[in-house]
């Protein structure tokens, strides 16, 4: 097919290039130019924003696209321009997120509204633009569902160039040597999935003859915060490093997800192993690839201050009867 990418550069937009390029499908990657990676597969590329209809439709004219996938959406702006630029026949693929339902404002307002695990018939939020004025993952379905396309409602997703780093929250301490790590009670469930996993449903959804249907991609089983820690760890081959029960209020702040929180944000896979025929890769494998990944390409902007962790492992040598206080808890 010949398959216009908008957004193919960076995380799961590169995965779905690689993918696709790798099965023949023809391309254009659709970006603004600010990425250029090394070792991305040969490609078109068109340097354009993806917000101007008009310039978007230009570029995209000449290639005559029979499908598109749309990474990059996340907002009204973004997915009116896309829809506008190619014709009714052109196949539809739009990467969407958990955020759409309910559950995700529930967590962000520390309240609990639903059961879990999460289907795509489980209610969908009410208000919007939780996560900023730019980032509206609702009003995208919105335009992309009725014009026939698949929308693709991901977990967390992890995986090899992830810029969230997803998995920092315990490599940063293990490439400094920390002995001890402050973790909560660890019960958050947050669903994942890898990003190879996630191109492999977009190709199967370009396959498919489903329109206007949303799937839930993620893994089958989730590790709660606190084992999702171990298994960074022993991936890391790190198994010797103490994970540390603290208090909720004294975590730091990048750890406060393995505290206490109101909602969990399980999700369904059923759907897309059942109408598109997903199955996901072996998750202990993924996530060593993804943990070796992030230890030989750590963040250039990495904070080497542990004086959080510091702090909160001190509180438990200060309650612990006969302690002696003073010590350095955090790299003995």
């Amino acid at each position: 097919m010949r398959i216009a990418i908008l957004g193919g550069t960076r995380f799961i937009g590169r995965a779905v290039t690689q993918r696709l390029a790798a099965e023949r499908h023809t391309l254009v990657v659709v970006h603004r130019g600010e990425h250029e990676p090394a070792g991305l597969p040969e490609a078109e590329h068109a340097h354009v924003d993806r917000h101007d209809g008009a310039a978007l439709a230009a570029a995209l004219k000449p290639f005559d696209p029979e499908a598109l996938v749309d990474v990059s959406g996340m907002n009204a702006a973004a997915a009116d321009a896309a829809l506008g630029a190619v014709g009714e026949s052109v196949k539809l693929v739009a990467i969407s997120s958990c955020d759409v339902y309910r559950a995700y404002d529930a967590l962000h307002s520390s309240r609990n509204t639903d059961a879990v695990p999460l289907s795509e018939w489980s209610p969908l939020r009410t208000r919007r633009f939780v996560d900023g004025p730019q980032y509206e993952n609702l009003e995208m379905e919105e335009r992309y569902l009725p014009r026939g396309a698949t929308v693709l409602r991901l977990g967390a997703v992890y995986g090899e160039h992830d810029y969230q780093r997803r998995f920092e929250f315990i490599l940063r301490r293990v490439r400094a040597g920390r002995r001890r790590i402050p973790i909560g009670s660890g019960q958050f469930l947050f669903s994942r999935v890898y990003v190879g996993d996630v191109a492999a449903a977009v190709s199967l959804a370009l396959a498919g003859d489903q329109r206007g249907e949303a799937f839930n991609v993620v893994e089958p089983t989730t590790a709660p915060y606190g084992l999702l820690a171990q298994q960074i760890l022993a991936a890391a081959d790190a198994e010797d490093v103490e994970l540390v029960t603290v208090r909720d209020d004294l975590l730091p702040a990048d750890l406060e997800l393995t505290g206490t929180l109101s909602q969990h944000l399980l999700m369904d896979s059923w759907k897309a192993h059942t109408v598109l025929g997903w199955e996901p890769t072996d998750p202990a494998g993924t996530l060593r690839t993804s943990v070796r990944w992030h230890l030989e390409n750590p963040p250039p902007d990495g904070s080497d201050d542990f004086s959080a962790d510091d702090a909160a492992l001190a509180s438990v040598l200060d309650s612990a009867p006969g302690s002696a206080v003073g010590s350095d808890p955090g790299s003995e």
